[in-house]
């Protein structure tokens, strides 16, 4: 074993939102260079509790599930104890996927404990936004970062962020010495079909991931029932919670007149059946000013645009540069710039998107390369004493 892994959820784990995708792609992707990985998580799913033969991880890797139960968001269970620990004593190098779960606080503690070097990938956790909503509304939370997950991370080899506004907010938090490596995630672009202009009037957009405030939609909807046009329609497809922001949403639905569906949650096929369908997906997180700013990457992005579909994104995530490699439309958060985004969408002709479509395919096949990020987010894990000259280089505005 080279590397060990620890993650809260792994693929096909469903329900639980990007970092079990991140884990995977990222893992095939050291597999398919030839490394030797362990991996621990929770067998959790919603679909049911995964078995070893289940994971989807690349052949070969030596993957340790331990019993999900209680606070299954989490992925809390006494036997991540033991399984955890035997990995970080048996590893040489332990890469840990998210903060502030039951695994991957047991991971970096036991790491401080062993001296055992270890990377943390923070998913999102320390958004500038994200943190100061902890801090002001959630004093328990609060406490419970300041103790356990800031004083592990400051003794990490580095944090992995996938976007400068990420990387904003470890510094927050850490300092502006903190250790920071600035690589996007990666897509396999080979597992995504390039669909043709899609047929009917009018255009449809799709929205992929969870109805909740945090992600944007509700606000994004407002802005869109104000300018869309007769045939114009929109599929939203993920969980939901009940609650007030879902009832929210279904009253927005009901007031669309039938040009919005909601498909829940989607399998993987349909999923891409329906950004097939599309002429764009959006992504209005932080839309939505009392949710406050969590998406730190967006992998449903990459995936779009593999799949040739242009996107539109809100300000702030790690897709600024969209209209700038003519892959899609960026908006302030602010319903004018929703609208006047829209509007450039609506304006485009058939020759026009399929431009933009292939501009994204082609930014995902060059710049998104899971193997190329994996050895990139490897050598500064698997060198030890290169990897805190690389990674300070880097929090100072650099990018390996």
């Amino acid at each position: 074993m080279q590397v060990g892994i620890v993650t809260t959820h792994v693929p096909p784990a469903k329900g639980y939102g990007g970092v079990s995708v991140t884990c995977g792609v990222l893992t095939k992707a050291w597999v398919k260079s030839g490394h030797k990985l362990a991996l621990v998580a929770a067998d959790e799913s919603i679909d049911g509790r995964l078995r070893v033969e289940d994971v989807d991880v690349g052949t070969g890797v030596d993957v340790r599930l331990y019993r999900c139960y209680g606070f299954r968001r989490w992925g809390f269970g006494l036997g991540a104890i033991p399984k955890i620990l035997n990995l970080c004593l048996q590893a040489p190098v332990v890469y840990i996927h998210g903060i502030a779960t039951w695994p991957a606080t047991l991971a970096a503690l036991f790491c401080c404990a062993l001296r055992k070097p270890f990377m943390v990938a923070v998913h999102g956790g320390l958004m500038p936004e994200h943190v100061d909503l902890i801090h002001q509304r959630k004093p328990h939370k609060w406490w419970y970062y300041k103790l356990l997950t800031f004083p592990t991370l400051r003794r990490a080899l580095a944090v992995h962020c996938t976007s400068d506004t990420e990387a904003a907010g470890v510094r927050a938090v850490l300092g502006e010495q903190a250790r920071i490596l600035l690589v996007p995630n990666g897509i396999d672009a080979r597992e995504f079909d390039v669909a043709a202009y899609p047929s009917g009037e009018g255009m449809q957009l799709c929205f992929l991931g969870h109805v909740q405030q945090e992600k944007g939609i509700n606000a994004f909807i407002r802005a869109w029932l104000k300018i869309r046009r007769p045939k114009d329609r929109l599929v939203v497809a993920g969980r939901s919670v009940d609650g007030q922001y879902f009832r929210e949403f279904q009253a927005l639905l009901e007031q669309s007149g039938g040009a919005i569906t909601y498909r829940g949650y989607l399998p993987r096929n349909q999923v891409l059946q329906l950004l097939a369908e599309s002429h764009f997906l959006v992504l209005p997180s932080g839309l939505e000013q009392a949710g406050g700013m969590r998406e730190n990457f967006g992998n449903v992005v990459a995936e779009a645009m593999a799949a040739g579909r242009p996107v539109l994104a809100a300000k702030g995530l790690a897709w600024d540069h969209l209209a700038s490699v003519g892959a899609g439309f960026v908006f302030e958060r602010n319903e004018a710039s929703v609208c006047e985004a829209l509007r450039s969408a609506q304006a485009l002709d058939v020759a026009q998107w399929q431009a933009m479509s292939k501009c994204g395919r082609s930014y995902v096949e060059q710049q998104l390369n899971p193997v190329r990020l994996g050895e990139r987010v490897w050598q500064v894990l698997t060198q030890r004493k290169p990897a805190v000259k690389i990674a300070q280089r880097i929090s100072k505005g650099g990018v390996l």
